[in-house]
């Protein structure tokens, strides 16, 4: 499922993508109905996005003979001639952008998923770009129906998922030098098994944040991603049904923060008129590194609010205590939920936590007052309830009263790594 909207992905491990929350947690426009049971945009949590970028390292060149794909087919060298209007019509976009690189870099899978292979993606293919500056340009093969489908599209008129991924990274050596980065290749396969192993899918205006550098081991100010449609390739119609091109784009922690606060397709409108084509590049500053830019962001969060609507955490549990509801969550959490809040009840906008185990809704209402369930609960919080909740709630273990009657359990978080050592603990 594509969450439509913005939205943001957090991670505790970065086993799958990245750190706490480890699952979804999706920023987006949100109506003024009840939002549970809906998909609504807001961030993810996710763990092993970011984890691996030594797989595919040094095997570039080989990879490339092996798998790579005959002129003017987008197949496989030495397949099967086995019909791909699906895989066919993404390479001929590809073409038509890049006439003059009809062999790109391209890399396959020994073992299709198909087949039982643990790579969600069929392939990536490579190519040089020079404007607006030197970079390359990945795209995927795999989310939607390369192969084709029985009947043509479904219902939704969409092939797969209905999406590729794509991603431009900065470098002054593209046009010349003899291999991409191959780092991409594992963070693209990751974020496509997240896909894959989920179901939900990415759409542009969302986010992911890394909990750290989008590059393991590597000087980077970049930890986070966000998502756009790729500018030249936008969208295609295949047989199989609609391709919509989504382009990750890095950002900065400040630029995680301001789109987490704000209208993320206003966001990332500055971003792409800032650095043209979305290209990310590794040391990359901030978009307030421009004080314009810094005004209008500060003058639209203000005025604008939030468009983050729900969070998938790990931890949300309703229970209680004394006869008194206690909503037990994350440190990390704990420490943002007052800027999440005042960034949307002010403006008349509800705002979702969801977990494994519970669900809370917060609502905006004259008068405070909570409503429990088995495993859900609705938080109303006049004005004064909401600033006092804002001011109290902390990022450290402990238990906390906000408003009068209602205790919060704030239990410690810890970020691991890929093996599963915990290298933050946060409270």
């Amino acid at each position: 499922m594509v969450f439509a909207g913005s939205c943001c992905l957090q991670m505790l491990s970065r086993r799958s993508f990245f750190p706490e929350p480890r699952k979804p947690v999706c920023p987006g426009p949100v109506g003024t109905g009840d939002l549970r049971g809906r998909r609504e945009p807001g961030s993810f949590g996710i763990a092993e996005i970011f984890a691996s970028r030594a797989r595919y390292g040094g095997a570039m060149g080989i990879l490339n003979g092996l798998f790579g794909r005959e002129p003017g087919t987008g197949r496989k060298a030495g397949a099967e001639t086995r019909e791909r209007p699906g895989w066919d019509a993404i390479t001929v976009a590809c073409e038509q952008l890049y006439p003059d690189q009809t062999e790109p870099f391209h890399v396959g899978t020994l073992v299709s998923s198909f087949l039982g292979g643990v790579d969600p993606l069929e392939g990536i293919s490579v190519y040089r770009a020079d404007e607006p500056r030197p970079h390359w340009h990945y795209i995927t093969y795999g989310l939607t129906d390369v192969y084709g489908k029985q009947g043509g599209p479904g219902d939704s008129g969409v092939s797969g998922y209905g999406f590729e991924l794509t991603f431009r990274l900065a470098d002054d050596e593209a046009m010349k030098a003899k291999e991409p980065p191959t780092w991409p290749l594992s963070l693209l396969q990751n974020l496509a098994r997240y896909v894959f192993r989920t179901g939900n899918g990415f759409a542009p205006n969302q986010q992911i944040d890394a909990n750290g550098p989008i590059v393991p081991g590597e000087e980077t100010t970049q930890t986070a991603l966000g998502f756009i449609e790729d500018p030249d390739l936008g969208g295609i119609e295949t047989p199989s049904g609609s391709v919509q091109f989504v382009q990750l784009v890095g950002l900065t922690a400040e630029d995680l923060d301001d789109v987490n606060n704000w209208d993320a397709e206003k966001f990332f409108s500055l971003l792409t008129g800032s650095r043209p084509k979305g290209v990310t590049e590794l040391r990359g500053v901030s978009l307030r590194a421009d004080p314009e830019i810094a005004t209008q962001i500060t003058e639209g969060r203000k005025k604008d609010g939030s468009q983050m609507g729900q969070v998938f955490i790990d931890v949300l549990r309703i229970t209680s205590e004394g006869g008194m509801p206690m909503l037990t969550i994350g440190a990390r959490v704990a420490g943002v939920l007052g800027e999440r809040l005042n960034s949307r009840l002010p403006h008349g906008r509800e705002f979702l936590l969801h977990s494994p185990d519970a669900e809370l809704l917060f609502l905006p209402g004259g008068r405070t007052g909570i409503q429990l369930g088995a495993k859900e609960a609705t938080l109303t919080l006049d004005p004064a309830d909401l600033s006092r909740l804002a001011a109290t709630l902390r990022a450290k273990a402990g238990q906390y009263m906000a408003p009068d009657g209602v205790i919060w359990n704030v239990e410690r978080t810890e970020i691991t790594d890929n093996d599963g050592n915990v290298v933050e603990t946060i409270g």
